[in-house]
């Protein structure tokens, strides 16, 4: 079995917060099932470009594919205007944390305010390190791209920098090289998130897709 075969395998076989897992619903607004460790596993091989989200969400964890809630098909989008036609193959979608954390209420004391995913515990994320530092090596991209305030303190550990005291709109838009790959900081872009509801934002992110689009074709990922 090959390294990226076995990769997979080993992925999909993780059980190391089973029991965290267990403790929380898979949406309590529904039913109360209780979360089951399920690690997403896309296929894992080089690509030019890497994805690093937060952890699937409930749309992953009833499909088992990356980036098929309203986040995906929303960067998915954005990376068509910029000139990524097929997403899939150039692509590697990966996470922080690997198995959907579940869903919580809005409000603890209102059930019927509804529910959002839970952010991951610090357990989660320590558990699931070194299967992102392995993605990382073996995907081997010229560029990734962290999606959101949760990914980029990922990266920042990763990187051996600061992660307090961290705010978005110090990064999206610029980049920064690490390990001779370019690191390109976006938002999260699910319909939840607020950052992107002031102007001064967006037009950070507008700055951080021309970015991109700039270093796909000076790396000749796309044509201009």
């Amino acid at each position: 079995m090959d390294i990226y075969k076995q990769f997979d395998e080993d992925l999909k076989s993780c059980k190391k917060c089973k029991k965290i897992l267990s403790e929380f619903f898979v949406d309590p607004c529904k039913s109360i099932e209780r979360v089951k460790e399920k690690p997403i596993v896309s296929g894992i091989r080089q690509k030019p470009i890497l994805l690093m989200g937060q952890a699937p969400g409930l749309t992953e964890y009833e499909t088992g594919k990356p980036y098929q809630g309203q986040a995906g098909k929303k960067i998915r989008e954005i990376f068509r205007g910029i000139g990524i036609e097929d997403f899939d193959s150039l692509v590697y979608s990966s996470a922080v944390v690997k198995c959907y954390p579940g869903r919580k209420y809005k409000t603890k004391d209102r059930p019927s305010s509804g529910s959002e995913d839970r952010a991951p515990t610090t357990e989660m994320i320590r558990n699931c390190r070194p299967l992102l530092e392995q993605q990382i090596d073996l995907v081997n991209p010229q560029i990734i791209i962290t999606l959101g305030s949760f990914p980029l303190k990922a990266y920042l550990r990763l990187s051996d920098q600061r992660t307090s005291k961290i705010k978005l709109d110090q990064y999206v838009g610029k980049s920064e090289a690490w390990d001779e790959k370019l690191i390109i900081f976006f938002p999260h872009t699910s319909g939840g998130a607020r950052w992107l509801n002031t102007t001064s934002n967006k037009k950070l992110f507008i700055k951080a897709q021309t970015l991109l689009r700039s270093a796909l074709i000076d790396k000749g990922i796309i044509t201009a």
